[in-house]
Parts: structure tokens; sequence; C-alpha cells
């Protein structure tokens, strides 16, 4: 469980990347963090979506209308795929990233690489009495987010994320390749 005011620590998060804009990218936009962090967000809402619309095709169809029995490992490639794919056609209708906001999208692909070590990290001192223990003589909240929440609910979403981002990369440099034949 998050401790704290959870606006109140967006704000401080938006305002760090806010100030992570203005120091590196005030040539062209400094507010580039900040509509990255935005498209991230609309991408996280969406890629929820995708993911669960993704596991209930696959289980309609594959499972239940072909009656193919597959694994559970099988089960989760497909549906993150069938996720990458609808949630890359959604992004494409938004019109998110463009072909001028390549920068835009590589910052989103940083943000989805960003929370997945951030993950990773946390599972790692979070799962160490030892850790713990020091984190609770320098006055943090040692209240913890589940672990196992993050590798069912969080993580699909991250991999589909990088599956659409990976699409849309392919998408932007095919057509502005064929925009210049």
């Amino acid at each position: 469980m998050m401790s704290g005011n959870i606006i109140l620590n967006c704000m401080i998060i938006s305002a760090l990347f806010l100030l992570i804009g203005f120091l590196c990218a005030r040539f062209r936009d400094r507010f580039l963090f900040v509509k990255a962090g935005i498209a991230f967000g609309i991408m996280l809402l969406s890629l929820t979506l995708a993911v669960f619309v993704a596991g209930w095709l696959s289980d309609a169809f594959m499972v239940k209308l072909l009656n193919y029995k597959m694994d559970v490992f099988i089960f989760g490639i497909i549906t993150l795929l069938i996720g990458g794919s609808l949630n890359f056609l959604f992004i494409l209708k938004l019109r998110l990233f463009t072909q001028r906001s390549q920068t835009m999208l590589m910052l989103t692909e940083y943000y989805i690489q960003w929370v997945t070590l951030f993950f990773t990290l946390y599972q790692f001192f979070t799962g160490s009495h030892r850790t713990m223990a020091a984190i609770r003589k320098i006055d943090l909240s040692v209240s913890v987010i589940n672990v196992d929440i993050l590798n069912i609910a969080v993580l699909p979403v991250l991999l589909v994320a990088w599956i659409s981002i990976a699409m849309m990369k392919v998408y932007i440099t095919e057509h502005s390749k064929a925009k210049n034949e």
C-alpha cells in the first residue's frame, strides 16, 4: 500500500519530470518529459484494457471455440502479442505519436523501461528483511505493494507497452521512408 497523499506524490513526480525537461530539452520543447509522461499515462490506461480484451479473445477463440489446449506460457505470449497489436491500433487512431514526435516516442519507451527496472529493484529491496529493517531506520514507511500483484498486473501491461511502442517505431519508420520515395 502506498503511503502519503497520492495527489501530492504525483505532483512531486511531475515537477521532477518538468525539471528534467527544463534541464535537458530547453532548446526545442521544455515540456517534452511531461508530454511523454502524459502519453505514457494514456498508454497505461489503454494497455490495461488491451490486456484484458486480448486475454478474453485468446480464451474465447483459442481455448473455448477451437478447443485448443495450451499451457499458461503460450497463452501469455499470445495474449501479450494480441494486446500489443490492439494497443498499437488504438494509439495509431489517437495519433498519440507522429513522425515529428520521435523523441516523445523514445521517452515513452524509456518510461516503460524505467518503470520495469524500478519494479525489479523494488522486488529485490522489499524481499530482503535486512533492507526493510534499514528502511525502517531512516523513517520511511515499510508498507509494500504485494510483489505478486506487480508480476500479474503491472509487468504484462509493460510488456504489451513495449510491443506496441516497437510496432509504432516500425510504422513511423516505414511510413517516413514511403513518403521520401
